[in-house]
């Protein structure tokens, strides 16, 4: 990206809404754990919406995201199979993982509640150093 802006100090966004489709399937889809009896797996990312950029302004390079994300899921659980969905209704820049509202549309909610989520939320918080990683250099300008 060719931009005039001394010392980087003009407001520049990008929009990276497909970079993170593409990093959500990447990175979380087929994320599976196994113990004893159960076995769940995230097969699919169903849907996302929302916004998601990376900006610059005064120099400095921050992302802003506000995404609905919808994971499809599918298990067992003593032999027998389960399918549904884990949403996050509000994957935000400025949140903890312990805010995250995780909607579990499933029959073995307190299995995927004690087993996946931890490692859904482990992976989730990679997100937001890899988005300013993946496109710092797209919105910044050298300055040699």
């Amino acid at each position: 990206m060719v931009v005039h802006n001394p010392n980087n100090w003009h407001w520049v966004d990008k929009n990276c809404l497909p970079w993170s489709k593409t990093y959500l399937e990447n990175e979380i889809v087929n994320t599976s754990i196994e113990e004893q009896d159960l076995t769940i797996i995230i097969k699919n990312l169903d849907s996302i919406n929302g916004d998601c950029d990376v900006t610059q302004r005064k120099g400095k390079v921050k992302c802003i995201f506000d995404l609905n994300l919808v994971f499809a899921i599918s298990g067992t659980l003593n032999e027998e199979e389960f399918n549904g969905t884990v949403t996050i209704d509000e994957f935000m820049h400025d949140l903890d993982d312990d805010e995250y509202n995780f909607i579990i549309n499933s029959s073995n909610t307190s299995e995927i509640k004690k087993h996946l989520i931890p490692v859904l939320k482990s992976k989730l918080m990679n997100f937001q150093p890899d988005l300013i990683k993946a496109h710092e250099k797209d919105v910044q300008h050298s300055s040699n």
